[in-house]
């Protein structure tokens, strides 16, 4: 890859060359001038060795054709000018010159009234041209006529027009460039995008395994201490039921993990069967399982069951999950009702418990803390176009109620 050294060394080398042939040039002539017998100098009022010195102020003039391409036009179409006047319309010597002024004036595209300088440029040299031919009295008219003519759109027409090729080419480019360049923009967007949503479902999973488990860990080692003393035999039970909740969270983070790393590792397989995907149909496995903590569960199914797509069917068992895990933290004494109905445009799951039954005891989460529960519930709800409504029991208590669309549809989810 060329250096920056090295690039700015090519583009002064281009640089250099337009007014290096039109230096060259001017020699040419002035060896033609001084060799007797290889040109015969035309006729005019200046002397010979005159015109290629104005040929080569020309190519003087051009080297700061891009850093003031207005002056430097202006100058050399004024030394072109003096050459066909001073030489009856025959000389043309300067109009390499010219050209490069031109096309060196559009290609900067800076002025946006250039043409009008290159229009009056052209009308000059062919006033000029005229002038000089006629007074010089050896031309017949139609030579006059096509010397005008094709002399304006050699200088003139012909160098604008490439510039405003080369222009349009590199206009394209950057265009193309810009284009790539967002493009690669929005696609790394996309996949930040990405990431933070797999982060948070991974959150989500994470939290709900974690919430659910470990309260009801907690929930069944303090029940089991407590009746230690009292009922030793319901004591083993509980831990019994604390060591098999233990189990479940460990095969439960490590299906997670899995997800995270996209395999299917040996340390899941050797602990046995990969926990399966959550359903409503196994809401009453966690019911079962809170009440084997001690707490004080009713479940009641309304209607046909039948079965959304994964991700619904995901929402609505975390969300009974969060609420009994919820339910276990702060009122534990309370009693709390799952209900589900099969409806026949949606599934609604209501999960409620009454005010706790021990005064002063905290209320629930979801009024007194800002944990991660009720917005997981939110974001699983919005994922699959259902409504989440959660709040105070006007008696006392708290309510989760989540409806979930019939209609959802399965292969999206």
């Amino acid at each position: 890859m060329p250096t920056a050294e090295a690039s700015r060394a090519a583009a002064l080398l281009r640089s250099a060359v337009p007014p290096l042939v039109v230096l060259a040039l001017a020699a040419g002539y002035l060896a033609l001038e001084l060799a007797e017998g290889l040109a015969e100098p035309a006729e005019g009022t200046l002397p010979p060795t005159v015109y290629p010195g104005l040929v080569a102020l020309q190519a003087v003039v051009l080297v700061f054709r891009q850093r003031t391409p207005v002056v430097a036009f202006f100058l050399v179409v004024s030394l072109d000018a003096v050459l066909l006047g001073t030489s009856g319309g025959e000389l043309g010597t300067g109009s390499l010159g010219v050209m490069i002024a031109t096309f060196a004036l559009v290609r900067s595209g800076q002025l946006q009234h250039r043409y009008l300088l290159i229009v009056g440029g052209a009308a000059a040299t062919a006033l000029v041209s005229i002038v000089a031919m006629t007074a010089a009295g050896t031309y017949a008219v139609w030579v006059v006529l096509a010397v005008v003519v094709a002399r304006p759109a050699l200088q003139y027409a012909l160098p604008a027009a490439l510039a405003e090729f080369f222009l349009a080419r590199e206009r394209l480019v950057q265009a193309l460039r810009d284009r790539a360049e967002l493009a690669e923009r929005e696609r790394a967007y996309g996949v930040e995008r990405e990431i933070a949503g797999v982060r948070t479902a991974m959150a989500r999973e994470l939290h709900d395994i974690a919430a659910h488990h470990l309260s009801g860990i907690i929930v069944g080692a303090q029940a089991a201490s407590a009746l230690m003393a009292t009922d030793q035999e319901r004591s083993r039970q509980m831990l019994k039921t604390v060591q098999q909740d233990a189990r479940t969270t460990l095969a439960d983070l490590r299906r997670t993990v899995g997800l995270l790393r996209g395999d299917d590792n040996e340390d899941t397989k050797s602990s046995g069967q990969p926990a399966p995907i959550p359903t409503v149909e196994r809401v009453p496995l966690l019911v079962d399982a809170a009440r084997g903590r001690g707490q004080q569960v009713t479940l009641a199914v309304d209607g046909a069951p039948r079965t959304l797509g994964p991700l619904a069917e995901t929402a609505g068992y975390r969300m009974v999950q969060e609420s009994l895990a919820n339910a276990a933290r702060h009122a534990p004494d309370a009693v709390c009702d799952v209900h589900i109905e099969y409806l026949p445009s949606l599934l609604r799951i209501t999960v409620e418990n009454a005010d706790h039954a021990s005064p002063g005891e905290a209320q629930p989460a979801a009024q007194t803390s800002h944990g991660y529960g009720i917005p997981g519930m939110e974001e699983r709800a919005a994922l699959v176009g259902a409504h989440l409504v959660t709040g105070p029991r006007p008696g006392g208590g708290w309510r989760n109620i989540l409806e979930i669309p019939a209609n959802v549809d399965r292969s999206a989810t």
